[in-house]
């Protein structure tokens, strides 16, 4: 039943007695009374003492290492500045319900380490150092933004110098193919100038066959027999038209074929001027800065246009360009070896016919008188042609005159345009457009009347020759007429010879 006893109502005589527990009255402190502490003893005010702050303290108005925010520093007593009563601002004074301290002299809140906080969070540059981050950090984006414009820059020029060259070297190409196809051309025309001058001297043996056929016809009774000069007459007739028809097939061909060439020319052409222009505006777009005075807004130019290509096809397409352009030239070069063989094979069949014909006509003696006056009348025609060209080339020297008084006109407007307008007065206007586009027009004129006039003096000089070789044979043939009155013998002596024919 020991165990069962309450120990404050029936003690154990075996324990010892703890000690006896001090409690301390209402109101009562633990620590050392406080000068104003109640009952009020004279003689315990002291003087006051000076502060001392540890070395290299922060100023007084922020916080200290000696700040603390109990309240229990101030000793609350009956006497002194402060009501009676219980202190209740603490470390949490904001918080509702905490009643301050209040009489007629101030209403209390917050401690003196508050206070150094509160101050010390006013003084802190919060906005300063957002600002000099800011500066910070705008300074170095627009670092990296200048030099990343840099390199993009530089990229754009290395880009620009690279598509330069590709252009300079495709120009360089297409210059090339353009040179070869006009040169073609002026081969070509030429050479369809000999197969026209073929064809005009095609019909001298042709007149001269077909008007020894015609003599013959005049011949009489017993003499009308269709003997082998004869034959011979017809078979000339006929490999002549045989000829004509082969060039003037060859003539077909060969004007469609130039055709084909100013075509291929008029392309390569554009093609050319399109890399000029693209090449001057990438030079131009090259040589550009910053500070370059051409340059401007364009807004909205920052996209593709609706007609552009890809670097592929451009590629494809200048090879193509210049491949069918050369395509064309050969197939030119073709024609006008297949021209110059009919021409030379054509003249060499007329010439082993005229052969056969004249040893066929050895005997015959009826058409010679009408052969002489077929001469006559051509030396008279002859004489008739160069007065006529006489005429036009004094003509043509009057033209040329007047066309020096204009080049000397427009050269004084752009010499006065050029060098008299002051500062940017001095612009490229229509008017300046018109006068030089005018001198152009003015030069080529002046070099296309002076080539045809040196073509029309050296057709007068081929004239006066054929006037004299007219004249010569004239006499000659007379001559033999008289000894041995071969009419037909003089009239074919005239026919055209394979050399004539290549040189026509």
């Amino acid at each position: 039943m020991a165990g069962l006893t309450c120990p404050d109502i029936c003690p154990d005589p075996n324990k010892k007695e703890a000690p006896q527990r001090v409690f301390l009255e209402a109101g009562a402190q633990r620590t050392a009374p406080s000068p104003h502490a109640a009952p009020y003893t004279p003689g315990l005010v002291v003087p006051p003492e000076k502060k001392v702050y540890p070395p290299g303290a922060p100023p007084i108005y922020l916080p200290q290492p000696t700040d603390s925010t109990s309240g229990d520093i101030l000793g609350m007593g009956p006497t002194g500045p402060w009501a009676p009563g219980h202190m209740d601002w603490t470390p949490q004074a904001g918080i509702t319900g905490v009643r301050p301290v209040v009489d007629k002299y101030s209403m209390t809140r917050y401690s003196t380490g508050e206070w150094r906080k509160n101050n010390q969070y006013t003084l802190t540059p919060r906005a300063t150092d957002k600002a000099k981050a800011l500066d910070e950090s705008i300074k170095r984006d627009l670092d990296n933004a200048f030099k990343n414009m840099n390199n993009k820059q530089a990229e754009s020029n290395q880009n620009l110098d690279s598509r330069v060259k590709d252009l300079r070297h495709w120009k360089k190409k297409v210059e090339q193919t353009v040179e070869a196809i006009a040169k073609e051309i002026q081969t070509l025309d030429e050479d369809r100038a000999k197969l026209k001058g073929a064809c005009r001297i095609l019909m001298l043996p042709e007149a001269i066959s077909r008007e020894c056929l015609e003599l013959r016809t005049h011949r009489y009774e017993p003499d009308m027999v269709r003997d082998d000069a004869e034959q011979e007459l017809i078979k000339e007739v006929a490999i002549v038209g045989e000829i004509r028809k082969l060039f003037i097939q060859t003539l077909q061909k060969v004007e469609t074929q130039m055709a084909e060439n100013k075509a291929a020319k008029v392309n390569i052409e554009t093609d050319w001027a399109d890399k000029m222009h693209t090449l001057k505006i990438d030079n131009q777009n090259l040589a550009m800065g910053d500070d370059s005075s051409l340059i401007l807004w364009h807004p909205g130019v920052a996209r593709w246009p609706e007609n552009a290509t890809s670097l592929e096809y451009w590629e494809h397409y200048c090879s193509e360009s210049i491949r069918n352009c050369d395509e064309v030239r050969q197939k030119s070069e073709q024609l006008r070896g297949d021209l110059m063989t009919a021409i030379i094979k054509g003249s060499q069949d007329m010439k082993i016919q005229g052969d056969r014909t004249n040893s066929a006509l050895a005997d015959t003696v009826s058409a010679t008188q009408q052969m002489c006056d077929k001469l006559e009348s051509n030396l008279k025609d002859n004489l008739q042609t160069i007065a006529d060209v006489e005429n036009l080339i004094d003509h043509l020297k009057a033209s040329l005159r007047k066309v020096d008084e204009r080049n000397k006109l427009v050269m004084t407007r752009l010499h006065n345009r050029n060098y008299s307008r002051p500062s940017v007065e001095n612009c490229r206007d229509k008017a300046q457009y018109a006068l030089m586009a005018e001198a152009k027009f003015i030069k080529e004129t002046a070099d296309s009347l002076t080539d045809k006039q040196r073509q029309a003096e050296a057709v007068r000089n081929e004239l006066m020759k054929y006037r004299g070789e007219l004249e010569k044979d004239i006499a000659c043939k007379r001559k033999s007429l008289n000894i041995d009155e071969d009419r037909i013998a003089r009239v074919r002596a005239h026919m055209p010879t394979p050399e004539e024919f290549a040189n026509a």
